[in-house]
């Protein structure tokens, strides 16, 4: 083999061993909006929506919202009162917040019946339940008293990717309560329910990273 050989051969093992090592453990950063904190100071009961679909999604939308709803309780910052999916509010609220507007008529119904001081409003822009899972959402949560949104967040988390996979792991090795299971944190991508619960604390945590600085 010659030196040139040899050298062309070298360089690609080298090139092919590092595509298959492992970023290591590292918490990505997540697109989102909060407000001043005198905004939020007066959010003390908050209305959670049923989640919409994106059109062309199909998505365990209660499934999903269910995991968001926990990892918020588990904040203590406010009192939730989820909203029924037969509510007579819904459809007009999700087409209104499509739409980049708020319906203040329904707004102001939520706001005498229930008594709250935002609404929170999630969609789902992607989903894949299985192996390779992916969810992508956008939720919002809206001031009833100003009428604006206080806190956005928007990202997709797709587990082909390897800065997902790296959050994945961070999250598994600081975060998660194990269980004993064989797979490790790629037991996250085989559980649609752990998947979801991920998703949404990394949602969640952008409200209690920021607020709390």
């Amino acid at each position: 083999m010659t030196r040139a050989a040899w050298f062309a051969s070298l360089t690609a093992a080298f090139a092919l061993a590092s595509c298959v090592i492992e970023r290591r453990p590292e918490k990505r950063d997540v697109n989102h909006y909060l407000a001043d904190a005198r905004d939020l100071a007066s959010v003390r009961r908050v209305m959670v929506m049923p989640f919409a679909e994106e059109p062309g999604v199909v998505a365990e939308c209660s499934r999903i919202r269910d995991a968001y709803i926990a990892e918020l309780q588990k904040l203590r910052r406010f009192e939730l009162v989820p909203l029924p999916e037969s509510a007579a509010e819904v459809a007009q609220l999700q087409a209104s917040l499509r739409h980049g507007r708020v319906s203040t008529e329904s707004i102001v119904e939520l706001c005498n019946r229930y008594r709250v001081d935002a609404v929170l409003a999630g969609s789902i822009t992607t989903y894949r339940a299985y192996t390779p899972p992916s969810l992508g959402m956008r939720t919002q949560l809206v001031s009833i008293h100003s009428g604006s949104v206080i806190w956005a967040v928007d990202a997709i988390y797709d587990s082909n990717d390897r800065s997902m996979q790296s959050d994945l792991r961070h999250y598994y090795k600081h975060v998660q309560t194990h269980n004993g299971n064989l797979h490790g944190w790629e037991f996250d991508t085989i559980s649609p329910t752990l998947f979801c619960t991920y998703v949404a604390h990394r949602f969640v945590g952008t409200w209690s990273e920021e607020a709390s600085d």
